[in-house]
């Protein structure tokens, strides 16, 4: 009895790491990483626009002659249209982070999170060039059976991540700026929020430590991702868990 207990704890073990780690592909593909071994960064923004964050986020970006790509909700869009224009003007491309981002996103139907992707990328077509790619990035990355099949004949590419900041739940800047560092690997996309005060200043030493580092960045759609479903990384010594 306890080895089919074990079996049964083993198996929801599995399906709980596989929606709640983005990185794992295993309900949909996903890119969380560039395919290089070269040392290239990608940086994305999550949450945004802000009418306050993402302004400085952009001027450090122009600063340093850095393209990325912001997963915007459609609600922040549609609140902040000046932002989403400026975002595409400098070279930067919007992904869909679903409309309203609410916390229940991972429990909705099909049809609803279908509705959320949906409405969202109408306002995002307003702004994106028209032959931009179509990248989609879950709320709180979580993937499941729901999403797959909201997802299900479309053209929507699904990014990940494989350096989390935690910028929206480490408060102390230096805590993030030295989690991040340490982490920075070729070929990671890092995961900041340009919905935190905090993030411009930590973006930007961020930036500083890469480029003394011998990192360039690219903007993460731009890489050919000739391996699509690009592994989850195992955790461990220098492992990104969370």
């Amino acid at each position: 009895m306890w080895i089919i207990i074990v079996l049964i704890l083993l198996v929801v073990a599995a399906l709980v790491y596989a929606s709640a780690d983005i990185r794992s592909g295993f309900y949909v593909k996903t890119v969380s990483r560039l395919a290089t071994g070269e040392k290239l960064l990608a940086l994305t923004f999550d949450d945004g626009p802000h009418p306050e964050v993402t302004p400085k986020v952009l001027a450090i970006l122009k600063k340093y002659g850095i393209r990325s790509v912001f997963f915007c909700t459609g609600k922040h869009i549609t609140a902040h249209k000046s932002m989403a224009r400026r975002i595409v003007e400098e070279g930067h491309l919007i992904g869909n982070h679903s409309y309203h981002h609410c916390n229940a996103f991972p429990l909705l139907s099909v049809r609803k999170m279908r509705e959320e992707i949906k409405r969202c990328q109408e306002v995002i077509a307003t702004f994106n060039l028209p032959d931009a790619p179509l990248w989609f990035r879950p709320p709180f990355g979580v993937t499941n059976p729901n999403l797959k099949k909201a997802l299900e004949g479309s053209d929507y590419r699904i990014m990940g991540w494989s350096l989390r900041s935690l910028d929206t739940t480490i408060r102390r800047p230096e805590k993030v700026i030295e989690r991040v560092t340490k982490r920075i690997k070729p070929g990671k996309i890092i995961l900041f929020h340009d919905s935190q005060a905090n993030t411009p200043l930590i973006l930007e030493r961020v930036i500083n430590f890469a480029l003394e580092n011998g990192y360039k960045f690219i903007r993460a759609d731009e890489k050919d991702f000739s391996i699509f479903n690009t592994p989850a990384e195992p955790f461990g010594k220098g492992a990104d868990r969370f």
